[in-house]
């Protein structure tokens, strides 16, 4: 089929609408030319992709557990793990764990030079449960003796719940794709050496702002002329960790012994005790969220910006009170 044939790639085709016999209505198209991209057999699909097994992920962890069953009131489950989660496979359902490959087809590189932290990968993680009944009203060791103080100290317990964990990683991509020649290839901002980043949530007119120091990244010089140089896809992946995570849930409970079948119980239960915001990294959207625009361009003011918190929205303080009947 010679050069510059009319072909059609899938809308557009002759017989469509806008396309009758290779010349288009006004308004209409009959696709590209082959040497524009069109497609010399439009009954297959373009844009196709591809999976192969090719990518490696590694973990290592230090597990550790503390655990008291219950016994004189009191049990609790502690956790803590330290770990380390390196990757350079994509999620083909959601390209979760990569930004995607940028040197794919290169000797001697490959898939493997965008190995690095996975986007799940969390240092460290404690957790914490328990529940203790206060010593107080009959059977117990203080006021054991019934009557009223048994009635108004008596039954009670306690409960909380606590998570502690550090941040997940983030990848930078560059403001604008400095390789011209080759679109589509990815890019990932440069650690300025020298330069602190400044990770920390802080508030710069009544907005948390997490990156502190623009000046601590850089883009790479653009490519003008093929071949391209290597350093024109910028730095490593997954350069800074996010915002963590704490959290801590707080209850009382007040068991009331109507008889020896029947029984009231008053719960009293707090979440997010101290009303502790957790924010999503800066540039986050999706699931209803609408990102700060600009949040992962060091070059724009709103650089670092967070638009919404990894909980349910701005995830304040609840109180709840609750009486529960057990026959």
């Amino acid at each position: 089929m010679p050069i510059n044939t009319q072909l059609t790639n899938g809308s557009g085709a002759n017989g469509a609408a806008g396309c009758l016999n290779g010349v288009p209505n006004a308004g209409g198209t009959c696709g590209l030319a082959a040497s524009l991209g069109g497609l010399p057999f439009a009954d297959f699909g373009g844009n196709s992709s591809y999976a192969s097994t090719i990518g490696n992920s590694f973990y290592h962890s230090l597990q550790t557990k503390l655990e008291k069953r219950f016994s004189g009131g009191l049990n609790f489950l502690a956790t803590y793990t330290y770990s380390k989660t390196q990757t350079d496979a994509v999620d083909l359902l959601n390209n979760g764990s990569n930004k995607g490959y940028r040197t794919p087809d290169v000797p001697g590189l490959g898939v493997h030079n965008d190995y690095g932290l996975a986007s799940f990968d969390i240092r460290h993680v404690f957790h914490f449960s328990g529940g203790y009944e206060l010593p107080f009203g009959k059977g117990k060791r203080f006021l054991s003796g019934g009557g009223m103080a048994n009635k108004i100290a008596g039954g009670w317990s306690i409960n909380t719940s606590i998570v502690l964990q550090g941040g997940q990683p983030i990848t930078l991509t560059c403001p604008s794709d400095p390789v011209a020649t080759t679109v589509g290839d990815k890019c990932y901002d440069n650690l300025v050496s020298g330069q602190s980043t400044k990770l920390g949530v802080r508030l710069v007119n009544g907005l948390p702002f997490y990156y502190g120091n623009p000046a601590a990244f850089s883009q790479p010089t653009p490519c003008t002329a093929l071949p391209c140089p290597l350093s024109s896809i910028g730095g490593r992946p997954s350069q800074i960790t996010g915002p963590g995570f704490k959290r801590m849930d707080f209850s009382a409970f007040k068991d009331i012994h109507l008889n020896e079948r029947f029984m009231m119980q008053f719960r009293a239960e707090v979440f997010n005790l101290f009303n502790h915001p957790n924010f999503s990294a800066p540039g986050f959207g999706g699931n209803g969220v609408v990102a700060v625009s600009g949040a992962t361009d060091f070059r724009n003011p709103n650089f670092g910006a967070i638009g919404s918190t990894r909980d349910a929205p701005y995830d304040p303080r609840q109180i709840q009170f609750a009486l529960k009947f057990y026959y």
